[in-house]
């Protein structure tokens, strides 16, 4: 679970443009966390009806059907996630060219405060 929750949130961040980020949070936020009351509620329905055991191995099967399911897509949304990512300009994981220009500017900074200078 750890594992997806990382994903999810390293996903979000690279996929999703600046402007929109905070409200695309937001939504999975609610959709992640705010859907679990009503799961258990279900969950305990089924419970009472059915038998724990059974509910159990019903959550089991839908959770294996879901995975093969997304696994059946994985190809498309790949492509998809891809073309996401390069559209917000994080190509093979190099940083933004905002980044590097900060990056530049410390490294010759620190150089010039060892003695080594920048050649410049």
């Amino acid at each position: 679970m750890l594992i997806q929750m990382s994903s999810s949130n390293t996903l979000i961040q690279t996929m999703v443009p600046d402007e929109l980020r905070g409200r695309v949070m937001s939504v999975y936020s609610i959709m992640f966390m705010g859907m679990a009351p009503f799961g258990a509620l279900i969950a305990g329905a089924m419970a009472h009806r059915i038998g724990s055991p059974l509910t159990v191995a019903l959550g089991g099967t839908v959770c294996i059907c879901g995975s093969l399911v997304f696994r059946s897509k994985w190809s498309a949304m790949r492509g998809v996630a891809r073309q996401l990512i390069v559209a917000q300009g994080m190509r093979s994981g190099e940083p933004a060219e905002e980044m590097t220009g900060q990056v530049d500017a410390l490294s010759k900074r620190q150089a010039g405060q060892q003695g080594l200078g920048t050649g410049n």
